[in-house]
């Protein structure tokens, strides 16, 4: 038996591998298990020196959200003090993955606009979930080759849900408009009448104490009006805090990748092996004919 080769075990039914066994095979196959460990981590630092690192930027966006007007028969969750949502977080996620949702602008700071399906390379890449225990933000990440790509993808993703919400938003803000205007036209009118009453003395009426109860309700609906229209601008989409874009990179993963290659190399080295192991046993018992 050469120096090299590995000390065959006896395979019979009757005999146990015995530590001093697994031992002297270690002994004489460390060097070949060695060797494909080093090579797998090798391969492991080829790999992360080819591969260019990935960053990730992260942000946090509130939904746009509209003044509603008071309603104490209103038992919808999503209202709060602050309004209602515009678009609700489950709502823009399913949006946001349809490749059709992005625009020119939106594609071209993630750096995608010379890619073929940039839309549906986008829709997959960034990342949109809802903020945990609050129904009115979603969190937004995004990636890119540096830093500063992946925060420029982010704040052209959030200039795309400030645009469209504001889009959603604009027919209700319009209509609200021309209601207001009709409730001050019909408030003016309502008050000349009162006045008139008033001066001329006559007694007080049904017509009159209905003209009354109209002003009080046209005040209260003009009032709600102006607070959907003031606080329109107020309560855009918008970020909770500035966008977050670490000097880590999330990939690739070098110790898990180092760690990886170490492995596998090594345990490719110990079945080499044992396969070697089991050819020269098979030999042995055969009486060198294979």
């Amino acid at each position: 038996m050469s120096h090299n080769s590995y000390p065959p075990l006896d395979l019979n039914v009757d005999h146990e591998i015995s530590l001093i066994d697994i031992l002297r095979f270690f002994k004489s196959a460390w060097k070949a298990i060695a060797i494909f460990g080093l090579t797998g981590m090798a391969l492991s630092i080829a790999y992360l020196a080819m591969t260019p690192n990935q960053y990730e930027a992260s942000v946090q966006i509130a939904m746009a959200q509209i003044g509603a007007a008071n309603n104490n028969n209103n038992n919808n969750n999503n209202n709060s003090p602050l309004g209602v949502n515009i678009e609700e977080p489950a709502l823009l996620i399913s949006r946001l993955s349809s490749p059709t949702s992005f625009t020119p602008e939106a594609i071209a700071a993630c750096g995608l606009q010379e890619q073929a399906n940039a839309g549906v390379s986008l829709s997959k890449s960034i990342k949109l979930t809802p903020a945990k225990g609050v129904a009115s933000v979603v969190e937004l990440k995004t990636f890119g080759g540096t830093p500063k790509s992946a925060q420029d993808c982010a704040l052209g993703v959030f200039e795309l849900i400030k645009t469209t919400q504001a889009q959603i938003v604009a027919p209700y803000i319009e209509e609200a408009k021309v209601k207001l205007a009709d409730d001050e036209d019909r408030l003016q009118k309502a008050k000349d009448l009162v006045a008139r009453s008033d001066k001329s003395g006559a007694a007080v009426g049904a017509s009159y104490l209905s003209t009354r109860d109209e002003i009080r309700y046209l005040l209260d609906e003009i009032t709600a009006l102006k607070n959907i229209l003031t606080s329109n601008q107020n309560r855009a989409t918008r970020m909770v805090a500035p966008i977050y874009a670490s000097d880590m990179p999330i990939a690739p993963k070098k110790r898990m990748a180092l760690a990886a290659g170490l492995f596998s190399g090594l345990f490719l080295g110990l079945l080499l092996a044992l396969a070697r192991q089991l050819v020269l046993k098979l030999k042995s018992a055969s009486g060198g004919v294979l």
